[in-house]
């Protein structure tokens, strides 16, 4: 009798495996990013954070690759409507914006189909856009552009956190 209800526990556990896979959010961390040449001496990475070192200006770029992870990658098409950028940007002299994009292979041609832009505020928040487009891996590579900008060193805006649900 006890290896039966085991035999059933084990069983109701690796049903729900299926279900459970199919949540599949993509995300990453603003310092995981491949940052440009050109922000080489410019960029401060610390935890999750991208933001300027003490006194530039320059504006730094970063992109990340956007993996299939819906379905355990099992489903070329996730049902994903939300970008979220999470930034802290306490200024308009200062501003963080996340670009996702759609890439046809072998051409590279390059479409915009969401856009995210920090908004003023005191504390770090997030700000979303509605997908549209859709996605499909099975005929397009996506990745997300982040950009760190700022007219006054004496601001910090800070890239944080990047999520695709």
């Amino acid at each position: 009798m006890k290896s039966l209800i085991c035999l059933a526990v084990a069983f109701l556990f690796l049903a729900t495996l299926p279900l459970a896979a199919q949540t599949g959010t993509w995300t990453a961390v603003a310092s995981t990013g491949t940052l440009d040449e050109s922000a080489a001496g410019a960029y401060s990475l610390s935890g999750p954070n991208l933001s300027h070192v003490a006194g530039s200006l320059t504006t730094l770029v970063a992109r990340y690759n956007v993996t299939n992870t819906y379905g355990g990658g099992s489903d070329d098409t996730p049902l994903w409507t939300r970008f979220e950028l999470g930034s802290l940007d306490t200024a308009p002299a200062g501003t963080v914006t996340a670009r996702l994009y759609r890439v046809e292979p072998c051409t590279g041609n390059q479409v915009l189909i969401c856009t995210a832009t920090s908004v003023d505020n005191t504390a770090p928040d997030c700000e979303t856009c509605t997908i549209t487009a859709g996605f499909d891996f099975s005929q397009y590579l996506y990745y997300v552009e982040v950009t760190v900008s700022r007219t006054s060193s004496l601001v910090t805006p800070t890239a944080k956190t990047l999520r695709i649900y």
